[in-house]
């Protein structure tokens, strides 16, 4: 079977995945745990979660967001948010 031009890779597919994820997880996260208890670093946090996520999403697309676009904050938050280091606690201790 010939694979259509116009299919999304696979791996794109996975980093969208991923920024819908974290997409989800700042937007959920007052939801579930309260904003009550966060600091400005802490919301700041989510609020790049966010920024991030929706960079992921769009990576490869056309006029979408390139490799180069990413800095190294965005790739170390990326990093730790999919091994699960991010969590409410870690955003409560944010100073």
């Amino acid at each position: 079977m010939m694979s259509n031009i116009f299919e999304t890779p696979q791996a794109q597919k996975q980093l969208a995945a991923v920024g819908r994820k974290m997409q989800d997880y700042s937007e959920d996260f007052g939801k579930i745990h309260g904003l009550k208890q966060l600091k400005d670093p802490g919301l700041r946090v989510l609020n790049e979660l966010s920024h991030v996520g929706g960079m992921l999403i769009r990576y490869g697309t056309t006029f979408g967001t390139k490799l180069k676009d990413f800095n190294e904050h965005d790739m170390q938050l990326i990093a730790m948010f999919m091994q699960g280091q991010i969590t409410a606690d870690y955003l409560k201790e944010q100073r």
